[in-house]
């Protein structure tokens, strides 16, 4: 069986999740011949008008979403009555799993990964989006530890009839914020609480609140303080219990005032530690200096995490994306706790992965090598003491032997690469010349990005390089193919705005409408998407009008039939011979014209009329001659 493609381009290869309001599928995308998800709407909400709406418009909310730990929307569109949205495909497990299989985590291995969680909620949260349903079955992780976060402004509440549903919250209560249990709308905090959740969900394989009815978990969030998470696992340094509950704090103003801060909250205690590491090394094994290892953060956020945040990686990367669906709502009081949809599937069985364990980091040893003779059994180290290499001298003229010291290699005067993603080179230049930078350009296609703006860098935003170096910088040419969803319907001014914001070339069709209203797009050709620079028509209402068609010379019986049946009323046929013709059209050529055609009408060739109008035509009454 002929596996079923979306409007021609997304095919449905495997059925490989679903939930209460949608069905996930690992498809292909025809066109730009790629793997992705796609989510399909179930049935049961096509009629509904106002979940179909938001629906669509969070969705695209969602599509403006850049940043490398969250899993990119491509696409929102409709196949008949089948409503979908299309994604990233992650070839990786769910938190959730992961916590299953292997849990619980280091300390540096979880604060890695909510770390990077932080990152894309605070990118999101200057983008005016609320995840609302931060959990570990929305958090996807590669076999690199790479994070993607999915189901971002999709989440939202259904009716407490879903409390009664088997299988339907429990992957959600556990981590809803005291004011969501309350009724209360979700707000950035929210989401810092949730993500609270998940650390702790991390560091000790267990949660926070336990109870046998999901209002009873919910209880316990609003009033309960949850447990210290050293008392399940005593590895927990005091530095991380404290960031640990702070995220968990009941009232939201005494929480990380950002999901940011709690990024850099987990970063400075992982700095600290790995400080405090390196120097118990230096001092024990050996008087050399021992560098930090790299942080394997795949992004870097820019100074007080106010400015636009970092887009997705080089497209050489693998784009994925897997859901666990489920939809959750939970009641308490008349309150209406919300939960949608979180669709996350495994696909492949996980190895080790070895940056949960800090004994997995490599770290250079320094080694000193010392001559037998020199060796003592009763020296004792000296913390303070330097090795001084001996070197036999070069003799002088004279031939006396001397010592000479090596001459250290010039150190290069070092410089901090800046934060260049989300700005144009314009906005730039100055100051990466002013640190003596290089700028090396690549012009990439992107999906979110305007043409001109920076999309990533390497070296990577807070890097210590030598001045002079280059940096690569990704520069936006907008999409390969850009999607064409959304503008029917729209004004046409605001049409053909964006489409030429977008690069694109825009022609007109004036067309009449019973339901699009005069001035607005009624649909577009191509009618999904165009490539890069095409040439978009758009069709404009003129409303419930219609359009009086050139019918000179066409013989009258067929124009009277086409005019009766396209909505105009013919009050009048009128015969008209040569004579009468030529005394108004003085060049009218009566040997050459056809006996019967039309020479004129009441109403003007190509004008849009009311529906219903009146027209009276003439013809061409060639007589005996």
């Amino acid at each position: 069986m002929q596996a079923r493609a979306l409007n021609g381009r997304y095919r449905l290869d495997e059925r490989i999740g679903e939930g209460g309001m949608a069905v996930v599928y690992r498809g292909y995308d025809l066109v730009l011949n790629r793997v992705v998800a796609v989510k399909v709407l179930r049935d049961q909400y096509i009629s509904d008008s106002n979940f179909l709406r938001r629906f669509e418009r969070e969705a695209q909310s969602a599509a403006r979403l850049s940043h490398p730990h969250i899993a990119n929307v491509y696409d929102v569109g409709q196949d008949g009555h089948t409503r979908y949205i299309v994604m990233e495909y992650v070839d990786g497990p769910n938190l959730k799993e992961l916590i299953r299989r292997q849990g619980p985590f280091s300390v540096d291995g979880a604060a890695f990964i909510i770390r990077q969680v932080a990152e894309a909620l605070d990118y999101a949260h200057a983008h005016g989006l609320v995840h609302r349903d931060i959990k570990p079955q929305n958090i996807l992780v590669d076999q690199n530890g790479h994070v993607k976060v999915v189901d971002f402004g999709i989440a939202k509440g259904l009716s407490d009839a879903n409390l009664t549903e088997d299988g339907t919250g429990m992957g959600t209560v556990h981590y809803v914020s005291p004011e969501q249990a309350r009724g209360a709308q979700a707000t950035p905090a929210s989401d810092v609480y949730a993500t609270g959740v998940v650390l702790y969900e991390m560091l000790t394989k267990r949660l926070p609140f336990e109870a046998d009815t999901p209002v009873g978990v919910a209880m316990q969030h609003v009033s309960a303080n949850p447990p210290p998470p050293s008392q399940f696992n005593p590895a927990i340094p005091p530095e991380v219990e404290a960031i640990v509950l702070r995220a968990l704090a009941k009232n939201p103003a005494d929480r990380y005032p950002s999901a940011g801060a709690l990024a850099d909250a987990l970063d400075n205690w992982e700095r600290a530690a790995t400080a405090d590491s390196q120097a118990t090394r230096v001092i024990s094994a050996a008087p050399a200096a021992v560098e930090r290892p790299p942080r394997r953060s795949t992004a870097a956020a820019p100074p007080g995490r106010a400015g636009r945040g970092a887009p997705p990686p080089p497209s050489a990367r693998t784009q994925v994306f897997r859901d666990d669906v489920g939809c959750v709502t939970w009641l308490i009081g008349s309150a209406i706790l919300i939960g949608l949809v979180g669709l996350v599937v495994l696909v492949f069985n996980v190895g080790d992965f070895g940056f949960f364990d800090p004994s997995n980091r490599t770290t250079p040893t320094a080694t000193a090598t010392v001559p037998a003779a020199a060796a003592s059994p009763t020296a004792e180290p000296s913390p303070t003491s330097t090795a001084t290499a001996t070197t036999p001298a070069t003799p002088g003229p004279t031939g006396t032997p001397g010592t000479a010291t090596p001459t250290p290699s010039p150190t290069p005067e070092m410089a901090t690469v800046p934060w260049l993603i989300g700005s144009t080179l314009d906005q730039v230049e100055e100051t990466v010349s002013g640190l003596g930078f290089t700028l090396v350009e690549e012009r990439v296609y992107h999906n979110v990005e305007p043409p001109g703006t920076i999309v990533d860098q390497e070296p990577r935003a807070g890097e210590s390089v030598p001045k002079g170096s280059e940096i690569l910088v990704k520069i936006s040419i907008g999409p390969e193919f850009i999607s064409l969803q959304g503008i029917p319907g729209l004004p046409r001014a605001q049409a053909r705005q964006q489409l030429e914001q977008l690069g694109l070339t825009v022609n007109e069709v004036e067309e009449g409408s019973a339901t699009v209203p005069r001035g607005n797009v009624i649909r577009t050709e191509p009618t999904s998407q165009v490539a890069n620079g095409g040439t978009v028509t758009l069709y404009i209402s003129v409303g419930d009008q219609i359009q009086v068609p050139n019918a000179f010379g066409q013989p009258y019986p067929q124009v009277v039939a086409a005019l009766e049946n396209a909505g105009f009323v013919v009050e009048s046929v009128v015969p008209q011979t040569c004579e009468q013709i030529q005394q108004s059209a003085p060049d009218f050529d009566c040997e050459n014209f056809a006996d019967g055609g039309v020479v004129s009408a009441t109403l003007a060739w190509g004008s849009w009329v009311p529906r219903g109008s009146s027209i009276a035509i003439a013809y061409y009454d060639a007589g005996d001659d």
